[in-house]
């Protein structure tokens, strides 16, 4: 088995021991310390954020504003039927072909493109979330790094971060290292097995409680363990989460005795799933040709999704007057569809007609004011046409408080530079570049507005503050 492959196999379960590695001022148990004290409820969420801005750092997560949102609404709404304990999450989602997900220290929670692209409904890609928001509340990374002590690895710092999202550095000098990770790969599986039994078992009760199919793992499951058979390679998710011979079997008689009842999906999630292939393609023009053929073999309840991934692959290919009438159309037909109707609008915008798009926005915001990627598209709008005033009120008014996802902070910034208020829009530049963990380049933007004239004895003291907090950063790394 090649090096790679054995990293990612334990890049699940080895995750938080890895990340801990990475900030000196985070005290290691001994390895050889089976009393070991675990890490504080801070110390953890500190290593989450920083483990996070490292894979933000990949430019893998897809930083666009109706994913996140969509993603992070679908896990909060698991978490409010899971016994969390007022565990923190977040949800994101990485540009990726292979089909996976994981979970992190601090309650971040990855799901690759792929995973969601591929999944035959909301409920499945539900089924996976649940599974490893179940993996944190019960315990299992904290589990297995009490089983991994006696690994020697800290010579791989950073390394299982980038194999968690499939991104590979042959200088990372794992080669040397191969033979003990292959050693300690099969009791890593076994061990991990229990956590899968007691994560399926869990994880079904909350898809229930948060009325989702808990039939979908199952479901989920055959499909790939059927993909598997038909190319004679496991998809990732099962190298992460190995599976048992029997563990369909036992999820679907598990699931059948839930008492029936309605469960309720999103219709916005094959509008996730074609907005995903647009974002993820490596060809625009050929996914423009693999909609034409498509669209000639699609049933009507799904057809207005596929046009929407349509005419969004024609925009990224260069073909905005060929899009527009299709949005044009759906959006007549559709009226209220918050996706469709973005699309519509931006359409215009890439076309320079601001007057319909912002009409038609202003119309959104005010039925959805509290929709996050209306808010933000609308301000994006606004700015393109030279209105960054309005745009900053609309900023200020919602701050668009989603947990890391920094485009905002980088539209923020816009705003209040046109706006004329440079020293905040240095603050929030510096902001943007620590949540995409580039700290030096942060202090130089705050370097900068401590240099400014006129800095008041208040403001410099609010920069001199946040000079602090990124210095620290420093220190750690």
């Amino acid at each position: 088995m090649s090096v790679l492959k054995l990293i990612k196999a334990l890049a699940l379960f080895l995750l938080l021991l890895y990340t801990q590695m990475l900030y000196a001022d985070i005290p290691l148990p001994a390895m050889t310390d089976s009393n070991a004290p675990t890490i504080s409820d801070l110390e953890e969420a500190q290593l989450g954020k920083q483990f996070f801005q490292s894979i933000k750092a990949s430019g893998r997560v897809i930083d666009d504003p109706l994913t996140t949102q969509y993603i992070n609404t679908l896990g909060n709404r698991l978490v409010k039927a899971a016994h969390t304990n007022g565990q923190s999450f977040h949800f994101f989602v990485v540009a990726s072909p292979d089909i996976n997900a994981f979970a992190g220290p601090g309650g971040y929670i990855g799901i690759n493109s792929a995973l969601i692209i591929q999944s035959k409904n909301e409920s499945e890609v539900a089924a996976v979330l649940a599974h490893e928001i179940t993996h944190i509340t019960q315990g299992h990374l904290a589990r297995i790094m009490e089983k991994a002590k006696e690994v020697k690895l800290s010579a791989l710092a950073g390394l299982l971060a980038s194999a968690a999202i499939g991104v590979y550095n042959p200088n990372a000098g794992a080669g040397a290292l191969s033979a003990t990770m292959a050693g300690a790969q099969e009791s890593m599986l076994h061990f991990s097995r229990e956590n899968e039994e007691e994560a399926d078992n869990i994880s079904m009760q909350v898809l229930y409680d948060a009325d989702f199919d808990p039939k979908s793992m199952s479901d989920f499951l055959d499909t790939l363990q059927r993909n598997e058979r038909l190319y004679n390679t496991p998809p990732e998710f099962l190298s992460s989460h190995p599976l048992t011979n029997n563990r369909i079997a036992d999820s679907l008689s598990r699931a059948s005795h839930f008492k029936a009842k309605p469960y309720t999906e999103d219709p916005g999630f094959d509008f996730l799933q074609n907005r995903l292939r647009g974002q993820t393609a490596k060809n625009s023009r050929s996914l423009v040709n693999d909609y034409k053929k498509e669209l000639t073999l699609t049933p009507a309840n799904h057809r207005e999704a596929v046009e929407y991934g349509y005419a969004n692959a024609l925009k990224n290919a260069g073909l905005s007057t060929e899009a527009l009438p299709i949005f044009n159309r759906l959006h007549q037909q559709d009226p209220n569809n918050v996706w469709i109707s973005i699309a519509w609008c931006r359409a215009y915008a890439n076309n320079r007609q601001y007057k319909e798009a912002l009409d038609t926005f202003a119309k959104l915001y005010a039925a959805n004011e509290d929709n996050y990627a209306i808010v933000y598209y609308y301000a994006a709008t606004l700015l393109e046409n030279n209105q960054p005033k309005q745009a900053l009120a609309l900023l200020r008014q919602h701050q668009l408080n989603v947990p890391d996802d920094s485009i905002p902070y980088e539209l923020l910034s816009q705003a209040q530079g046109k706006s004329g208020f440079i020293s905040d829009a240095y603050q929030t530049r510096a902001a943007y570049l620590m949540s995409m963990g580039a700290p030096r380049q942060a202090l130089d933007q705050l370097k900068m507005a401590m240099a400014l004239p006129n800095n008041s004895a208040t403001n410099k003291a609010k920069i001199q503050a946040q000079m602090n907090e990124v210095q620290a950063s420093l220190k750690r790394d």
